[in-house]
């Protein structure tokens, strides 16, 4: 275990946060991803969001911090509750189904220290997890000759200044289960001012939405379109630049794929 309990907190020490609802095959991949390849100073904050008795033994084992709830509270939900309980200067919010590469962290705090950003993510790589993820890493990070992408965030994970939340509000947990939550984040940064973006320094594996599959199975509720009525009342002030903007990035994706020869 990551051993930052101890004293003061590092000064740009993390705290991981993580918000789980069973799938433990993929939480465990991820987990162990994390323990395997983070060397910079950070505590792992896992917030069980209702899951099963099994789910929730291996969590309150592996985690520095463990948060229970009896139901499910959403992402929003749980990331506040992670947020709130941070003993860290910095929060990286992440998804329970990524492999990370050695060093991640490391270069995502840099991105963030060293930019005008208030909230930067990594680059994402999704499908089949058949590829070595550190040399991949290096090879995109080179082809891309590090460069960043501003007004791009991917909710797969998301770093920011501990303070950032208290300055601008915790996440909306009028958003249900999951969905929207990362996107109404970015809109609440560009409102007050600020950016985020996205840098091709580090790259993650998203195995591509596990939890959210089997919820939106499982669940009568249309959780999705409520999810998306509610943001378009929100923002609608803003829906041509959004739109506008939603059309840049997918086009900015596909000119990477072509002149780089990447999975982005």
């Amino acid at each position: 275990m990551n051993d930052t309990d101890q004293g003061e907190p590092p000064a740009n020490g993390v705290s991981i946060v993580m918000a789980v609802k069973d799938n433990l095959e993929w939480t465990r991949k991820g987990i162990e991803s994390i323990r395997a390849n983070t060397s910079h100073p950070y505590e792992l904050i896992t917030v069980d969001n209702g899951s099963q008795p099994e789910t929730t033994e291996y969590l309150a084992a592996a985690s520095d911090q463990f948060i229970r709830n009896d139901e499910n509270l959403g992402c929003s939900g749980a990331w506040n509750q992670g947020i709130r309980a941070a003993r860290m200067p910095l929060v990286c919010i992440v998804n329970n189904d990524i492999e990370v590469p050695t060093g991640w962290l490391e270069r995502l705090v840099a991105f963030l220290l060293e930019q005008d950003f208030l909230m930067v993510s990594p680059s994402i790589r999704e499908g089949p997890f058949d590829y070595d993820l550190d040399a991949y890493n290096e090879d995109f990070a080179a082809r891309l000759d590090h460069r960043a992408f501003p007004s791009e965030l991917r909710g797969i994970a998301m770093l920011a200044r501990r303070d950032l939340f208290d300055e601008i509000g915790l996440y909306d947990e009028r958003y249900k289960v999951g969905g929207y939550e990362d996107e109404d984040m970015f809109m609440t940064i560009r409102s007050v001012g600020g950016d985020v973006a996205t840098t091709s320094t580090v790259l993650l594996h998203h195995y591509g939405s596990k939890t959210l599959s089997v919820e939106q199975r499982s669940n009568s509720f249309d959780f999705s379109a409520a999810n998306r009525a509610h943001f378009m009342r929100k923002w609608r002030h803003r829906y041509f630049w959004r739109k506008f903007h939603r059309s840049r990035m997918k086009w900015r994706r596909a000119g990477i794929r072509r002149r780089f020869d990447v999975t982005y």
